[in-house]
């Protein structure tokens, strides 16, 4: 933890509860390690991405272009890349907000998206279409199938009037209209989160499982995760590393940015000495940053 942080503590306690699943044995639970059709359905994230991408330089404030993401695309790639350094793009993915997972947010040129052989393809459509075919549960039957309490009414779903009466001139008005709901929109339209998370207890669900069973059935991260396989430097490279740390090493311009300045490179770049707790929450359990966790860490050596 902190500075001193290890992958697996000098004592391996060999439970993944209480140690951790790297360093422990493997585990496949009986099964060949595969990802579900549910984890596949719950992680169709497409509402995360903009309709446009707001290029900054390093060292600027003011949006330097205003990029369609759809120009971002196949031979639009490289073009993009020789007007902007690396550096400067991932400034950009840095300081740009994703898109909320919620309802009424999916990216309109995903809905009318060209691939070569497919003029138009509607991916919010093949997002629905693809968890029908392939048997995936409606979203109040998979809630009953991972044991949570299933929704009686829209109501129970979003305390969004407007939403609600969408939902019903989709689904129905009756009572057995929320059985119909789709696991892609009901997912979408909780609104019962925990703090600050992106997303509802259904996608959490699933999310935890299949990272931890990921991690459980891959050698490298169990019985082949010590020195005799990835050395004692390697592992130390690996305990001292980063998202921060990696941007850094590449793309050590960003040291100028709001990057240096947070511990977490997933935290938003703000660039003053006093950090906002609701932007920056998790700083508040970090035991080396206190006493005042709120102080930016580019501020913390007088620099």
């Amino acid at each position: 933890k902190g500075k001193d942080r290890k992958t697996f503590a000098d004592i391996n306690i060999r439970n993944p509860e209480l140690g951790g699943v790297v360093g422990n044995p493997i585990n496949k639970h009986g099964q060949p390690y595969g990802l579900t059709e549910e984890f596949v359905e719950v992680y169709r994230l497409h509402s995360l991405l903009p309709e446009t991408i707001n290029v900054k330089q390093v060292g600027k404030d003011e949006i330097a272009e205003k990029v369609p993401f759809v120009a971002t695309r196949q031979a639009g790639s490289g073009k993009l890349l020789s007007r902007f350094e690396m550096a400067d793009l991932f400034y950009t993915f840095g300081v740009q907000h994703p898109g909320q997972l919620v309802l009424n947010n999916y990216p309109n040129f995903m809905r009318e998206f060209s691939i070569p052989g497919t003029p138009l393809f509607d991916m919010a459509a093949v997002d629905i279409l693809r968890a029908r075919e392939r048997g995936v549960p409606r979203y109040n039957e998979f809630r009953r199938q991972l044991n949570l309490n299933p929704i009686h009414s829209f109501e129970d779903l979003t305390d969004d009037a407007e939403q609600v009466e969408k939902l019903k001139e989709v689904y129905g008005r009756g009572p057995e209209a929320v059985e119909k709901l789709d696991l892609l929109v009901g997912t979408l339209g909780e609104t019962q989160r925990p703090t600050n998370f992106g997303f509802g207890e259904t996608l959490f669900q699933i999310f935890i499982l299949n990272a931890s069973r990921r991690l459980q059935a891959d050698r490298f991260y169990t019985d082949d995760y010590n020195e005799d396989v990835y050395t004692r430097e390697g592992l130390s490279w690996i305990d001292a590393a980063s998202l921060k740390t990696v941007l850094l090493r590449h793309y050590p311009e960003l040291g100028n940015t709001g990057l240096a300045n947070v511990k977490n490179a997933f935290e938003p770049w703000d660039t003053g000495e006093k950090l906002e707790e609701a932007r920056h929450p998790l700083r508040k359990w970090d035991t080396d940053l206190k006493p005042d966790p709120w102080v930016g860490d580019s501020f913390r050596n007088g620099t």
